[in-house]
């Protein structure tokens, strides 16, 4: 069955790559884009199947898919789709059932997300690299909480370096920081750290809500500090809308108000911790079907085994150390920028 006409150039128009086949796969039809993304000719349509193109795809898990769209509306695939000539490209497929010429058939949608599998590759393989380092480093919470006393006003000092235009104060204030870096005993605070093997799935669902990919949220209860990330980031980003908390739960309430795309969160505050925040955002979010923000941990402890955890189960969640670098903040807040905006123009 070939579309014809309206129909045709309708089909065609489609920016996914479109093949219709029979409930049982045999291909009776395929879009322009379909042809372009496989590489076929038009002439290899017919008497091919769709088993020859989705990986991994066979007759058993093909009618268990069709029997669960009577219940569901679309299903969403995750697989790779094989080109004629051998090579292959992530896609996120979505099956569809359809009734044409009065007998069932299935649709497969299908969009190429190469682009957006480099770029979390390679977010997850800096990731698993810092992360490896870090997990060889000892953790003793005693020495993390004196970190933590010396790591804010450290921040601070290093502000006031980078601040400084006439040099006047940077030779003393440079040699006040290198001798607190010194004093740091506790090395596993001196590396940031990601993890691999994301828990949420690579491709979200489309009904979650979008986050604002230029809304960003500042939270730590020193007004020194969100002074310092706040001047840094809206120098270098004019266009980010930044918005600052000093508690916990002042910061709850700023996202469910805003829903940004970014949050710099510290640990250790009053009213309610960055934990304590962190599960709780993640908590409105899933109940909502809110998109998760990416979360930066910026504090001078070693993180919470839950904040580890969070950070091991999804490559857009970070640990930054304090004292951070402008270079450094800039450089994790402009690749999850990246990431959300060819995200949501993907999806």
């Amino acid at each position: 069955m070939l579309l014809e006409g309206t129909a045709r150039q309708l089909f065609d128009s489609v920016y996914e790559g479109m093949i219709i086949t029979t409930m049982d796969g045999r291909i009776e039809d395929m879009n322009a884009r379909a042809v372009a993304l496989l590489k076929l000719d038009r002439e290899d349509v017919p008497n091919s199947t769709i088993f020859g193109i989705v990986s991994g795809l066979d007759e058993a898990t093909l009618r268990n898919a069709a029997s669960s769209l009577r219940e569901h509306e679309h299903i969403l695939i995750e697989a790779h789709c094989m080109r004629k000539d051998g090579s292959s490209f992530p896609a996120e497929i979505a099956l569809h059932r359809m009734d044409l010429s009065g007998h069932p058939q299935l649709c497969f949608s299908i969009r190429d997300v190469t682009n957006r599998e480099e770029v979390r590759e390679s977010l997850k393989e800096a990731q698993e690299a810092l992360f490896e380092s870090e997990r060889q480093k000892a953790r003793a919470q005693t020495i993390a909480a004196l970190a933590h006393e010396i790591n804010n006003p450290l921040q601070v000092l290093m502000g006031m370096v980078e601040a400084d235009r006439n040099q006047k104060y940077a030779a003393p204030l440079n040699r006040i920081v290198t001798v607190m870096q010194e004093m740091r005993l506790n090395e596993a605070t001196k590396a940031g750290y990601w993890a691999s093997a994301p828990v949420r799935s690579s491709i979200p669902p489309p009904d979650l809500a979008k986050c604002r990919t230029k809304s960003l949220l500042v939270v730590d209860d020193e007004p020194a500090l969100t002074h310092f990330f706040r001047s840094i980031l809206s120098a270098k980003l004019p266009d980010l809308k930044i918005e600052t908390a000093s508690n916990g739960r002042d910061a709850v309430e700023l996202f469910k108000a805003e829903h940004h795309a970014i949050i710099i969160l510290d640990i250790s505050m009053p009213v309610m911790s960055g934990e304590e925040a962190f599960l709780a955002i993640s908590r409105f979010c899933r109940e909502n079907k809110w998109e998760m923000p990416a979360v930066l941990f910026c504090t001078g402890y070693t993180p919470p085994e839950s904040v580890r955890r969070a950070i091991a189960a999804e490559p857009l969640h970070a640990y930054l150390p304090k004292p951070v670098t402008s270079e450094t903040l800039l450089n994790a807040v402009r690749n999850r920028l990246e990431f959300f905006a060819l995200s949501h123009q993907e999806s």
